[in-house]
């Protein structure tokens, strides 16, 4: 479901006529996502939504939307700034706000600029965030480990935590799924995880997160290591919307494994 909504954003940005020669675009898109796309950011009267379309090393891409407590008659004009603070520049771009109640909302904005540059609403930065599905390079597992495993750890300003089955992860920090192979007597054996795919929890439905891979054994007549060893993969799954995920990796060669994600 995800991969399908993404393949309709891609769909809205040509439509709009972008190209590369385009290097900064900003502009409204008369289109609605389910909000369970978006991330957000900000404060209890204003907050800001994000969708990341993509980024590279050259450019990047989001949907933002956002909304201003304010209960009243009035509005107000919403600014997005695109700041290139290495090269001083940067591009501003006025939006009038929608009343919506006690709310002055911005409608769906795509912002398509630099990597380089920071996108702001109003005085709300829009965080940099790790890919999902990127590779964590975490230390192994110390001692003696045993059988498989699943852990979820949470990367906090000190390192990364692991978070006990029965416990809940933030929503404002990054969860990593690790899997452990186990111990084996040699080197050679190693695990390889495919992108994950995730449904985001809607009104009334749970999320879902899906990842397969496959475990490698070495083969007979392999130049193998000579000493105790664990295989460990660990994937991002980066910041995710608050909710109840049911989680499902399949490891070709290893096994299953199932675990009751919940985000707070």
């Amino acid at each position: 479901m995800y991969k399908r909504w993404v393949l309709l954003l891609s769909v809205v940005i040509f439509t709009i006529g972008f190209s590369q020669s385009v290097q900064v675009l900003v502009k409204s898109v008369d289109a609605s996502f389910p909000d369970s796309l978006f991330k957000s950011t900000g404060s209890k009267t204003f907050n800001v939504q994000y969708i990341k379309l993509f980024s590279d090393a050259e450019a990047k891409g989001y949907i933002i939307k956002a909304w201003y407590f304010q209960p009243g008659t009035g509005t107000m004009v919403f600014k997005v700034r695109l700041v290139d603070e290495k090269n001083k520049k940067e591009y501003s771009y006025d939006f009038q706000g929608i009343r919506d109640k006690s709310y002055v909302r911005l409608k769906n904005v795509l912002v398509i600029c630099p990597s380089n540059f920071k996108i702001y609403v109003n005085n709300e930065v829009i965080p940099e965030e790790k890919a999902v599905g990127s590779e964590i390079v975490i230390p192994e597992p110390v001692g003696e480990v045993g059988d498989k495993m699943l852990k979820i750890l949470q990367r906090t300003a000190s390192g990364f935590m692991e978070i006990p089955e029965n416990a809940a992860t933030s929503k404002d920090e990054e969860v990593i799924v690790q899997i452990i192979a186990g111990t084996f007597p040699t080197g050679g054996y190693r695990i390889e995880l495919d992108e994950p795919d995730i449904i985001f929890p809607m009104t009334g439905k749970r999320g879902k997160i899906t990842i397969t891979g496959t475990f490698y054994r070495p083969g007979k007549g392999d130049m193998v290591t000579q000493a105790f060893t664990t295989p460990t993969k660990s994937v991002s799954l980066g910041k995710l919307p608050a909710g109840e995920y049911d989680l499902y990796i399949n490891v070709k060669d290893l096994g299953e494994f199932y675990r009751t994600l919940v985000v707070k």
